[in-house]
């Protein structure tokens, strides 16, 4: 599996995890399903962010620099 991959099927199952939220009626239950799906959501950026750092500069960019 690709890593974009991987951070694209996280943010899925963040999606998921909040619209499942939405429908709990137990506050506890509800703030439970949130946290996790922020905890998916988190990791999906933080794993974008580390693909977007590790690709090489373009010439353009490094004429900028």
């Amino acid at each position: 599996m690709e890593l974009i991959e991987l951070a694209e099927k996280w943010e899925y199952y963040a999606k998921n995890r909040f619209l499942a939220a939405e429908q709990e009626k137990d506050d506890f239950g509800k703030r439970f399903i949130e946290h996790g799906a922020m905890c998916y959501f988190n990791c999906a950026q933080e794993l974008k962010a580390a693909l977007i750092l590790s690709l090489p500069l373009s010439s353009t960019t490094q004429l900028e620099s």
